[in-house]
């Protein structure tokens, strides 16, 4: 699931003329909306990787996951052309993209999303000790002071 669309893209981050131009890969003159989708795909999954051990995935809609998955599209579109050079204010968003996310997953910096909540453990769920078990002489309790 992308957290951005063409539609949030273009007025957002780019004009109709620099996406069609990094798109149209069979000079149709017509924006490509398969790799439009597949950049916006493939940033929203990098918003994840660096999210998912600190909020519950999928993320929420927010503008602060929107305009990340935005300034990484716009870099995977730019970076897609070899010939063609990437600007220094593109180049600036995505390592300010990288960056923040990044302290995303070291807990400096945090998104507006539901934080992922370590469930514990009920004792239905967990493993059964007999008490037979608990008797056995190596058990951690029995070794203490001799290691």
């Amino acid at each position: 699931m992308a957290y951005a669309t063409q539609s949030d893209l273009v007025p957002l981050r780019m004009t109709v003329k620099d996406l069609t131009e990094l798109t149209d890969d069979d000079n149709s003159g017509q924006i490509n909306a398969a790799i439009v989708t597949a950049a916006l795909e493939e940033a929203s999954g990098r918003v994840e990787s660096y999210c998912r051990m600190r909020y519950v995935t999928p993320l929420q809609q927010s503008d602060d996951v929107k305009a990340l998955t935005l300034d990484i599209a716009v870099y995977l579109l730019f970076s897609r052309r070899r010939e063609t050079v990437i600007g220094e204010t593109v180049q600036q968003r995505f390592d300010q993209a990288i960056a923040f996310l990044k302290d995303i997953a070291a807990a400096k910096a945090s998104l507006d999303q539901p934080s992922t909540a370590l469930q514990p453990q009920t004792s239905l769920g967990g493993p059964t000790i007999s008490e037979k078990d608990r008797k056995l002489p190596f058990r951690e309790e029995h070794i203490q002071g001799y290691v």
